[in-house]
């Protein structure tokens, strides 16, 4: 059956933004303890808000987290008719993962949470015989308790989610099995996130700050860099109105935001040391005043550009250094450089005027030679 609601995300681009920015967050917040070392694919508006696969040595799916991200302006969400639709689509998403043919290990699980940065208050009021009129139970989703799985509610928490949805969708007595089944995998998760887009974006950079210190000198930039990897995401349509797993149009591999990461943090440790040696650098490469600035935006787009398929003449050159700098008999960089501009003239063309190669091959230099923690 095709569902045309898969595409409605993308096509009115409502909501993509906090996605895109929920998912940054997820990532670096439990970067070192969970993303930082695994293989997995993340995609935005696909079956869910955002989906979390990560994938075995055979390219299996071992495990799905899912998270249906909802912001509320006003108020904290509560077990009524709002919740009750959030939760039941919630439910068929878990049947969905379960239904697609992507592989799956002998151990897969999934998760699927519903996330918010509104306080979750579950309440129930039971009536009881006298001396007691009523009985209160309550489970509060917040900063200090931020994530509660279905199956550790209150037994009368649970039934009073269970009769919400079966109210709101006229099932007879009780929930249709395959959606009974879900309840165990569900989580009702707070995330302590802002509400604006700037103020989410502030707090992104902030959590760059946490993990790689002054490795980024450009906070708002790396921002930039990790916001394009979603740019093909965002405007590709689900084939045929249908969300499969298998859709790579809709995928973010973790190869790519380890990319954007070693971008962010080899580009940064070389620029912060152009700026320091700057007058040494142009010194000694032969670059004269009115060339600096050109110099400056060569040098700092090569690393970019190293990783594009695009970009060939990026990657030969980023070939040749990696080949050869061990060969470089000189004691600092710019001499190594230096080195290597006679030896690519004397082997190699190339259409780049000399300064745009005295850049590329600088920053290849550093891409070759400056190892950061995260690549380790």
């Amino acid at each position: 059956m095709v569902d045309k609601t898969v595409n409605a995300g993308v096509t009115a681009q409502q909501g993509f933004s906090l996605q895109r920015n929920m998912a940054l967050f997820i990532i670096l917040d439990s970067f070192d303890d969970r993303f930082k070392n695994q293989k997995y694919f993340l995609s935005l508006e696909h079956l869910e808000d955002i989906i979390f696969c990560f994938i075995n040595d055979f390219g299996e799916s071992t495990h799905i987290d899912t998270y249906q991200s909802k912001k509320k302006s006003t108020g904290n969400w509560t077990v009524n008719q709002e919740l009750a639709e959030v939760v039941a689509k919630i439910l068929e998403t878990g049947e969905k993962l379960i239904n697609d043919p992507y592989p799956k290990s002998h151990d897969y699980q999934h998760t699927l949470n519903f996330s918010s940065n509104a306080i979750i208050d579950l309440k129930k009021i039971v009536a009881r015989k006298k001396p007691l009129k009523s009985e209160n139970f309550s489970e509060i989703i917040n900063e200090q308790n931020i994530i509660s799985s279905y199956s550790s509610l209150n037994i009368n928490i649970q039934s009073a989610i269970k009769d919400s949805i079966i109210k709101k969708y006229n099932y007879e007595g009780s929930l249709p099995t395959e959606l009974e089944r879900e309840l165990d995998n569900l989580n009702f998760m707070f995330i302590d996130f802002a509400k604006t887009n700037k103020e989410q974006e502030n707090q992104l950079e902030g959590k760059l700050s946490s993990i790689f210190g002054n490795k980024i000198n450009d906070k708002k930039a790396a921002i930039g860099t990790l916001f394009s990897l979603f740019k093909k995401v965002e405007h590709t349509f689900n084939q045929k109105n249908k969300a499969r797993l298998n859709d790579k149009s809709k995928h973010v591999d973790s190869d790519e935001v380890k990319n954007a990461l070693d971008i962010i943090t080899t580009k940064s440790k070389a620029f912060d040391y152009w700026r320091k040696e700057e007058k040494n650098i142009s010194r000694k490469l032969q670059i004269r005043p009115f060339e600096k600035d050109s110099f400056e935006l060569m040098f700092y787009s090569a690393f970019d550009f190293f990783k594009s398929n695009q970009e060939a003449e990026h990657q030969r050159i980023l070939a040749f250094v990696k080949e050869n700098y061990l060969s470089c008999h000189g004691y600092e960089e710019e001499e190594c450089i230096s080195e290597l501009l006679v030896l690519f003239n004397n082997t190699s063309n190339t259409t780049f005027e000399v300064m745009n190669l005295k850049a590329v091959l600088y920053a290849a230099y550093f891409e070759t030679i400056y190892k950061t923690e995260f690549k380790n």
